[in-house]
């Protein structure tokens, strides 16, 4: 097992889980500011 070779392999799992959570993250950001201009009662909300 080299060192260099399992820190690639987690760096690349990092990379992907951080990826993945943050398109989650501006997906449901961006569903929740359609539905906030659908009702349009207040406006945008920004977090």
């Amino acid at each position: 097992m080299k060192e260099t070779g399992f820190t690639e392999v987690a760096l690349r799992t990092a990379a992907k889980v951080f990826a993945a959570a943050g398109l989650l993250a501006l997906l449901f950001w961006l569903g929740w500011v359609m539905i906030d201009v659908e009702h349009m009662n207040s406006g945008f909300t920004l977090p």
